[in-house]
C-alpha cells in the first residue's frame, strides 16, 4: 500500500491543513485524524482538526482535546489544504445543511481525500487528489503508510491513535478484514508504545450507565426474521436515557452474535422520521450492495444508509429489498443490482 505521489507532493509543498472526518466519528475517524495532525506538525506544518465531540470511549486518545467542534467551523483566510479522512465526500461530514454549505463555500488551496470506503459517486469531488483503498481494514492503516512514506516518527501518541483506529474497524481483530498485514502493523504500533489492554478497555469496556440503559432498550425491540436480526432505537429512547447517536456504536454487532443470524440491522431515529440504518453481515453476504440501493455505502460486511421516513416504512422497504434481492441472502451480491428502488 503506497500513497499516490500527487498526494505526497501536496503535503510536502503546503504548510496549512484543515482535517475533517465523517459525522458520528468512530475510533478510526478520530485516531486517523489525530495521527495525521501529529504527523503534519512533525513536518513543521500547521494542522487543525474539526469534528463532532468525541464520545466517552475516545476521551482517552492523546490529542483529543485539540479537536475543534465542527459546529464552530469558520472559513480560514489562509486557504488551507482540506483533508477528508475516513470519508470521501463533504456531504458525510455533518447532517446539518448549514455546516456543509459553510465548508463548501470555503476557499481551499487543494482538497485531499484519504479513505478506505468505496466511492459511491465518482463524479463528486473530481478536483480532489484521492487516495482510496477499499481493501484497507482501516483508514488508520493508510495513515501508518503515509507516515512511513514521509519519514515521520511513530511516537507513543501516534501509535495509540492508530492502534485505536485499527481495533475499532477490525472489531479488535475479530472481523474478516483482519489480515496478516493488519497484525504486522498493529505489532509495530505496540513496539512504538501502544498499550493493547488499555486501549481495548477504553474503546470497548468504558460504557456509561446511560449507554447501557440505551442498549437494554434496543434489546427489547429486537425481532428475528431468519437469517436477519433487527433492532430499533427511537428518538424517545435517546431522550429518556440522555444519550446520543454516538452511544450506539457496536450495538448492531451484538445482534450478529446469534448462530443463525447472517445479517444484523439497527434502525436509529436521529430526528423525527429521519432514520439511520446500520447493516452488518457474516461471511460472503455483501450488505454494501443493499446500502448502495438506498443511497448509502460501506464495506462488504459493514455498511449503512440514511432515509427520511418512519420506522415502519424504513423497516418495510428494507425487508422488501432483501426479499426482492433473493430468498437466500448469500446471493445478494449477484441479484441486488437488478432491483430498482
Amino acid at each position: 500500500m503506497k500513497p499516490p505521489k500527487d498526494l505526497i507532493n501536496a503535503i510536502q509543498k503546503n504548510n496549512s491543513f484543515l482535517i475533517l472526518t465523517h459525522t458520528t466519528p468512530d475510533g478510526d475517524a478520530f485516531g486517523s485524524a489525530i495521527a495525521l495532525k501529529f504527523l503534519l506538525e512533525q513536518l513543521g506544518k500547521k494542522a487543525e482538526v474539526y469534528a463532532e465531540p468525541a464520545p466517552q470511549q475516545y476521551q482517552f486518545l492523546p490529542g483529543i482535546e485539540l479537536i475543534k467542534n465542527i459546529e464552530n467551523f469558520q472559513a480560514s483566510s489562509l486557504k488551507p489544504v482540506l483533508i477528508l479522512v475516513d470519508c470521501n465526500t463533504v456531504a458525510r461530514i455533518s447532517y446539518k445543511k448549514e455546516i456543509i454549505e459553510t465548508i463548501q463555500a470555503s476557499a481551499f488551496n487543494t482538497k485531499l481525500i484519504i479513505d478506505h470506503h468505496i466511492e459511491i459517486n465518482k463524479t463528486v469531488d473530481l478536483s480532489s487528489i484521492k487516495w482510496i483503498e477499499p481493501e484497507a481494514a482501516a483508514t488508520g492503516i493508510m495513515i501508518y503508510y503515509l507516515i512511513k512514506t514521509l519519514n515521520g516518527k511513530i511516537t507513543p501518541q501516534i501509535a495509540t491513535a492508530l492502534y485505536t483506529a485499527i481495533i475499532v474497524d477490525t472489531g479488535n481483530f475479530q472481523f474478516d478484514n483482519t489480515t496478516e498485514e493488519v497484525l504486522q502493523v498493529a505489532s509495530e504500533l505496540v513496539r512504538c508504545g501502544a498499550k493493547p489492554s488499555y486501549i481495548y478497555q477504553q474503546s470497548f469496556e468504558s460504557w456509561s450507565e446511560n449507554r447501557f440503559k440505551l442498549f437494554t432498550k434496543m434489546l427489547n425491540t429486537v425481532e428475528i426474521i431468519p437469517p436477519i436480526a433487527i433492532g430499533f432505537i427511537s428518538k424517545e429512547d435517546f431522550e429518556e436515557t440522555e444519550t446520543s447517536e454516538a452511544d450506539t456504536e457496536r450495538f448492531v454487532e451484538f445482534l450478529r452474535i446469534l448462530k443463525d443470524v447472517n445479517v444484523s440491522v439497527l434502525f436509529r431515529e436521529v430526528e423525527r422520521d429521519f432514520i439511520k440504518v446500520s447493516l452488518r453481515s457474516k461471511g460472503d453476504v455483501d450488505v454494501s450492495r443493499i446500502a448502495t440501493e438506498f443511497g448509502g455505502g460501506g464495506h462488504k460486511n459493514a455498511a449503512g444508509f440514511r432515509i427520511k421516513t418512519s420506522f415502519e416504512e424504513a423497516r418495510r422497504r428494507l425487508i422488501e429489498k432483501l426479499k426482492a434481492c433473493n430468498d437466500t441472502l448469500f446471493k445478494i451480491v449477484q441479484d441486488c443490482s437488478n432491483v430498482q428502488e
